[in-house]
């Protein structure tokens, strides 16, 4: 149930981003008011998260992988936003690795 929150904390942010980011281009108050709507939802998720007993780590360490992958195919879809460096393709293979990472069964026995 956790990772089904911070999904859809995830696409929440990822919506309130794309209107604020219209609403920076042509100054319309319907995509700020939709933008700042969709940050309050992903603030109530992020609660919701918490009071499923997700950690902190955990909960941050997901939302963040989820926001640089979801954050990067959106801007290049959305915005036509394209990378211009080898290293910020690395820097999403970076945020793959933590959630695979954070996600690991690690046992403390031997």
């Amino acid at each position: 149930m956790g990772f089904i929150l911070v999904l859809a904390m995830t696409a929440s942010e990822l919506f309130g981003n794309a209107h604020l980011k219209w609403y920076a281009d042509n100054g319309r108050g319907h995509h700020l008011a939709l933008g700042l709507l969709a940050w309050l939802l992903t603030l109530a998720i992020l609660v919701q998260v918490f009071m499923k007993g997700k950690s902190m780590m955990w909960t941050c360490i997901m939302w963040e992988a989820m926001i640089v992958l979801g954050g990067a195919l959106s801007a290049w879809i959305l915005f036509g936003e394209k990378f211009t460096h080898w290293v910020q393709w690395l820097g999403i293979l970076f945020a793959l690795g933590a959630a695979i990472c954070v996600n690991w069964e690690c046992s403390q026995d031997k």
